[in-house]
């Protein structure tokens, strides 16, 4: 196996992982527009209609920007902390570059069922080069 291509993917992936991160944090800045009166009215619900959510009144678009700053923060800590272990051994860079194709796994399952064709590419993206960074990176011992 060759050290020199695992650690280049692995850092890639660190990179596409910040990229992603980016891009999603674009969202957080637009405020939606509807395009007819049925979704001004859904629009309009969503951010004032609020519901107990044990003891806190919370609406739909509360939760659904909370979801998606923690998906933002989730890939800046992953994509972060995979750059600072890039100059590290390469038995280590090979298990988190196997923890992150795990995690990217799981998080694509739900973008192919939930998402849409965006987040989805960034997501695989980053799970094929995690895995080849796996599949590249010799073993300790």
């Amino acid at each position: 196996m060759d050290d020199k291509w695992g650690r280049r993917l692995f850092k890639t992936g660190a990179v596409v992982l910040l990229l992603a991160g980016l891009v999603h944090s674009l969202s957080l800045f637009g405020k939606p527009t509807s395009e007819n009166d049925t979704e001004r009215q859904l629009l309009d619900l969503m951010s004032n209609y609020k519901f107990n959510l044990m003891g806190s009144m919370r609406s739909m678009d509360n939760l659904l920007r909370g979801f998606s700053i923690s998906f933002m923060l989730a890939a800046f800590s992953m994509g972060g902390l995979d750059l600072v272990l890039s100059r590290e051994r390469s038995g280590l860079l090979k298990r988190v570059a196997l923890v992150n194709a795990i995690w990217l796994a799981a998080i694509t399952a739900v973008s192919l069922r939930y998402f849409f064709v965006m987040p989805t590419s960034f997501l695989v993206t980053g799970l094929v080069i995690f895995s080849l960074a796996w599949w590249t990176l010799p073993s300790e011992g």
